[in-house]
């Protein structure tokens, strides 16, 4: 029974689960507001060294670490993280959207390069489904290379 009671008060001394959650989403505010170009380097330096002094118990050391690295950069120099220029470009969804590749049985000769841009044009011009368009496309490709050395 003496074990069971040490468990309980054990458990009952540690951080709550709410505890722990206010304190990573304090930490995940800040590190947004590092790439927040409307947010100021005074009010990013508040933010790390509000949370490094308040919120640090329940967090592991690598974002201490971080946090405190942060605070310092920022109180030296006023570094912003910077901003990513352009999106990246989504990856496409559907096996149409990726441009099809030029038939491949066949050897390669110095015409190659002008042979596969008229055949990326012609599929181009293709429908999705559409059978004899793309089979057009691959006697154009063979007759293109057939007339290189």
């Amino acid at each position: 029974m003496a074990c069971l009671y040490l468990v309980l008060a054990s458990a009952a001394c540690g951080p709550t689960l709410r505890q722990v959650h206010a304190d990573a989403e304090y930490y995940e505010r800040c590190y947004a507001g590092d790439f927040d170009p409307n947010v100021t380097v005074e009010a990013r330096t508040a933010c790390w060294g509000a949370w490094l002094a308040d919120h640090t118990s329940t967090q592991p050391p690598e974002r201490i670490k971080f946090a405190e690295e942060r605070l310092r950069t920022l109180e030296s120099d006023g570094a912003t993280r910077p901003l990513p220029d352009d999106p990246p470009t989504p990856s496409p969804v559907l096996e149409h959207e990726y441009p099809p590749a030029a038939p491949g049985a066949y050897h390669t000769s110095g015409c190659d390069p002008l042979c596969k841009a008229g055949w990326t044009d012609c599929t181009n011009r293709c429908e999705i489904r559409d059978k004899p368009c793309k089979t057009a496309c691959e006697s154009e490709f063979r007759i293109c290379l057939s007339g290189c050395p």
